[in-house]
Parts: C-alpha cells; structure tokens; sequence
C-alpha cells in the first residue's frame, strides 16, 4: 500500500511541477512564436528525463557516464518536441521529415524560435532531473508550492502590464487553465506527504462506513477533476486545430460576407484608402572631425592592443582553470545512493572551498601589491606552493622534511628550497631576524621556484599523486 501512495504522491507533485513551468513555457512561445509547444511531447520530456535520473543514481557511475546519458537523451527529447511542433503530420520514425528539419532554410527569427524550444526542452529535462533527485516529503513540497504559486502570480502581472502598458494581448489561453489543475494537484500532493502511510486510522462511532465511502469518491472526484484540467493545454491545441480547419473550408464565403456587411453599414460606399504620405525627411548632417597628430593615433594604438591582449590573456587562463575542474569533475566517480545529509554536507565543503579559494586570491593580491617582508611569509607561500602541486604539507613534518619531500620530485630546485627552509628556521626556531642578504638570496629563490617553467612538472606530480591516493582510497 505505500508503494501506491509513494507513487500517487510523486505523480501529484510531478504534475504539480509541470504546471507552472508549462504555463511560462506557453505564455513566452505563444509570445514569440505564434502557437505553444506540444502538451504531451512535454510531458514526456520530464517523466522521461526523471525515471532516467531515477535509474542511474546511485551506482557510482562516473559523472562523465552519466552526463552522456543525459545528452543523448535530451537530444532524443528535442528531436520529438521539433517533430510534434513542426511535423506532427509525418511519421515519427519516417526520415522525410528529419530532412526536411536539416536542410530547410531559415531566417534569423525562424533560427531563434528554433533556439528558443531547445532552450524549453532544455529546462524541462533539467526539471524532471532536479524532480528525481528531490525528496517526496512535507517539507520540500510546501516550499515547491510557494514557488508555483509566485511563478503563477508574476506570469499573471507580467500579463497585465503588457495589456495595460503596451496594449499587447498575447493568444494565450492555457497558461490561465492551468491554475486550476495546479491547485488540486498541489493540495493532493500536500495532504499526501502530511497524512503518511504508517500508524492506526480511528473513525468516529458509527461513521466507519460512511467516511470510508466518502473518502473513496472524494479521492475519485479529485483525481478525475485534476486530470481533465491537467490535459486541457493537448484538448486546447485539438479545438484550434479544428478551427483552422473549419477556417479554411470556410475561407471561400469570407468574400460574400465582406461584401454584405460593407453594403449595410456602409451604404454602397467603399471608404477611399488615406492617401500615402511621404516620411519625413531627415536633415543631412555634416561629420565632426578632430585633428589628431600622429603620437595621438600610436597612444590609442598601444592602449588598444595592450588592453587586447590583457583580455586574451585573462580569458585563456579562466578557460584553462575551468576546463581542468570540468574535467576532475567529469571523471570523479558518484557515491553510492547518498544520504541526504552527505549531500548537504558536500555543498557545505564547497561553500568552504569557495572561501579559502577567496582568501587565498586575497592574500596573493596583497602580498604581490605590498612584498615579502619575512622569511615565514616566504615559508607561507612555499608551503601553498607545494599543496597546489600535489605535496601538501603534514602537521606532523617539520620543515627540514618537508622541503625534503618537495626535493624528492623537485630536485632541480634543491638550492632554492633550501635556502627558503634555512631563513625559515633561523627566523623561527633561532628567535633573530635574518640578514639582509639572507633574506635577498630566500626572495630570489622563491621568485626561481614559481617560474611557469616548472607548470608543467606539478601538473604531473599533482596528477600522480591524486591518482595514487584514488587508488589507495578504493
């Protein structure tokens, strides 16, 4: 019996889901497009995407599996979106229109309209992934109904205010309906999580029979009511279907009507077309030139081109930093079915990460803007140095080891470690400050071990050690 109320209870909050997605989908096509997506082609792009999702969790798949999946068949989801929206009069599984779809010409607006329901399928898929991976239960629904609730208001004065304002009445009549399916299915989801499937079930003295009954029909009646309502944006698309048909077959007595009613109210006169006028005229203007020596034009090149390159080289660096954390995370392994609350702690750790990444920038920034000014800094900085390269230090070592382990896979870098550890102990363990030239040969050391010429080698040694400790861990 739960099983049957678990899946009664995710079937209402799906719908639920949908609803308010759906109207937005509807109102922003019907907008832009003329005519709304599919109804049921949407439908199911998100059960198809949830029950994927639901399926694929949990076996520790590496995240790169698990996005290929999701590609193709998302892929798969826009292919039947595009064939109901288009082409619904051919076969799904015919190639005519599938060429058709790839050899077609279109204009820049036909381009965006097509960008604009991959977009939609796109979220709707998104949608039903995030829906799997919710939990069923009071306190995730409620706050999923208030989220409905808003998106419905804020659609609705998005409608007003191009009515009142504008003046722009868009052909939309589905995301009004689907208000009503929405309720009952919130409030059926809503009292389902609340009620539960364990404990006794008392009835007053004498009503047994009759609440039992009562409950049955009141179940029955609010099911039936919100299916009807769920489905009326597909019975909504079959009624205009069936007036464009009886409009074209009607399309030959437009003329005699025209004519008729012209001749009533008109009296056999035929209103003159308003003369066309000619548009105004735009006064020539003459160009504004400004005198410009020659050192001028060679200042604004040498901005130009620097500011240029700053750029390219700034944007090269972001795409390299996130092209290597996409692919750590593509080919990390997923756990095995998860907690919820190791899930809330893993996106704590990344809240954490994301502030010493923060504070670490920080202090970079200063201590380049305002210098070294002690050997302990140096050590600092020598340390992070290390930990981005895959040899962190332990709390138990002491600096003689580790820049003993730095030299093991760094050994072209001997002199300069040691010479950065030595000023380090003397300032630490000797209780005195370093000499000038002590710390001098430290800071050039220091400035020879973060030369880009040794990327490449802590690239490696981070890349060996993470996979030893990946291999040690499993």
């Amino acid at each position: 019996m739960k099983k049957h109320g678990d899946l009664l209870l995710s079937l209402a909050s799906g719908g639920m889901e949908i609803c308010w997605v759906y109207a937005w989908a509807s109102f922003t096509v019907v907008a832009i497009v003329g005519r709304a997506l599919p109804f049921p082609q949407i439908v199911a792009v998100f059960l198809f995407s949830a029950i994927l999702t639901s399926l694929s969790r949990g076996h520790g798949w590496r995240i790169v599996n698990l996005a290929g999946i999701h590609l193709v068949g998302c892929v798969c989801s826009v292919i039947a979106v595009l064939h109901g929206f288009y082409y619904a009069s051919y076969p799904l599984f015919g190639t005519e229109w599938i060429t058709s779809l790839f050899t077609t010409t279109r204009t820049p607006v036909e381009w965006f309209h097509l960008i604009l329901m991959h977009i939609w399928v796109g979220l709707f898929w998104y949608g039903g992934a995030a829906f799997a991976y919710r939990e069923k239960n009071y306190t995730v629904i409620c706050p999923r109904f208030d989220i409905g609730l808003a998106a419905f208001f804020v659609l609705f004065l998005v409608k007003l205010a191009l009515r009142v304002k504008g003046g722009i009445i868009p052909d939309d009549q589905v995301s009004f309906k689907l208000v009503y399916p929405y309720l009952l299915l919130a409030l059926t989801a809503i009292g389902l999580s609340r009620v539960g499937h364990e404990g006794s079930r008392d009835f007053l003295p004498g009503h047994g029979g009759l609440g039992m009954f009562m409950s049955g029909v009141s179940v029955v009646l609010l099911f039936a009511s919100s299916l009807i309502l769920f489905f009326i944006p597909s019975l909504t698309q079959v009624a205009e279907v069936g007036q464009r048909a009886l409009k074209s077959t009607a399309l030959w007595m437009l003329p005699l009507f025209a004519d008729v009613i012209r001749f009533i109210f008109m009296g056999g006169k035929i209103r003159p077309e308003p003369p066309s006028g000619s548009s105004p005229k735009g006064a020539d203007g003459s160009g504004f030139s400004i005198f410009t020596g020659w050192w001028s034009e060679t200042l604004d090149k040498i901005l130009r081109w620097g500011l240029e390159i700053v750029v390219v080289t700034f944007s090269i660096l972001i795409a390299v930093v996130l092209a290597y954390l996409a692919f750590r995370w593509l080919f990390s392994r997923t756990t095995l079915s998860p907690p919820l609350t190791e899930q809330r702690n893993a996106s704590r750790f990344w809240f954490i990460r994301l502030g010493a990444l923060i504070f670490s920038f920080w202090r970079a920034v200063k201590n380049v803007s305002r210098g070294y000014t002690k050997a302990s800094e140096l050590y600092s900085v020598l340390s992070e140095w290390g930990r981005r390269s895959g040899l962190p230090r332990m709390e138990t070592q002491t600096p003689l080891e580790f820049g003993a382990r730095l030299t093991s896979q760094f050994p072209t870098l001997h002199g300069e470690i040691s010479s950065i550890i030595s000023a380090f102990n003397v300032e630490a363990y000797g209780k005195t400050m370093v000499t000038d030239e002590q710390f001098m040969d430290a800071l050039a050391a220091w400035r020879i071990v973060r030369k880009p010429v040794y990327w490449p080698r802590r690239f490696k040694t981070r890349f060996i050690t993470r996979v030893q400790f990946e291999q040690q861990k499993g």
